[in-house]
């Protein structure tokens, strides 16, 4: 915190400054009522009660700030930690429910084919969280693509299980189709990358 750091050495090199430097005489000078020179030579004991004060209550504000950002830091490090495991089971389930060519083929390639109970048209299911079934023609070219989301934060690989299940399924494939949006093909969309997936 690098903010609090330069206010503290700030208000240090104040102090000391006030500690090591009294009136001189000449600051004096001018001045014709002993209370002036009386105010000006307890003016280094008035700072210093004054700045020992500042200096206590800042201590306490720098505490208390680097308090919360350990706190924040946890919670965030808490967050990342329940997010990768809540990751990690979603990849399980959805490894657990691919046939072994699907598994082969989302380690090699990040996506896996699935053919639908009802239609047996052939679709693409890729690691996405937008638009990420692809409708494919006989050719193997994208005709369109579906994007399916459930309500809430989902881990992207529950839903794909999820679209995995609807689509093979001849009783809820065509539920699937008529609750998605359908979008264009992208012109790369046949040329899908082939890179290596991971957790």
């Amino acid at each position: 915190m690098p903010s609090i750091n330069d206010a503290w050495r700030a208000v240090r090199s104040f102090i000391a400054g006030a500690r090591r430097s009294p009136p001189s005489a000449r600051d004096n000078q001018g001045h014709g009522n002993n209370s002036s020179v009386h105010w000006y030579s307890d003016a280094p004991d008035t700072v210093h009660s004054v700045g020992s004060r500042l200096v206590e209550s800042y201590e306490r504000i720098r505490e208390q700030l680097l308090e919360a950002q350990r706190k924040s830091d946890l919670a965030r490090q808490d967050a990342m930690r329940r997010d990768r495991r809540a990751r990690r089971r979603a990849l399980t389930l959805l490894l657990k429910l691919m046939s072994p060519e699907q598994r082969e083929e989302f380690r090699v390639s990040r996506h896996f084919h699935v053919t639908g109970g009802s239609s047996r048209h052939r679709y693409r299911i890729r690691v996405d969280k937008i638009a990420n079934i692809d409708v494919l023609g006989d050719d193997g070219k994208v005709k369109y693509r579906l994007c399916v989301l459930p309500a809430g934060s989902v881990p992207v690989y529950d839903v794909m299980a999820a679209q995995l299940l609807h689509l093979q399924d001849p009783a809820t494939e065509e539920r699937l189709l008529r609750q998605a949006n359908a979008l264009p093909a992208l012109a790369e969309d046949h040329l899908y990358s082939r890179t290596a997936w991971t957790v």
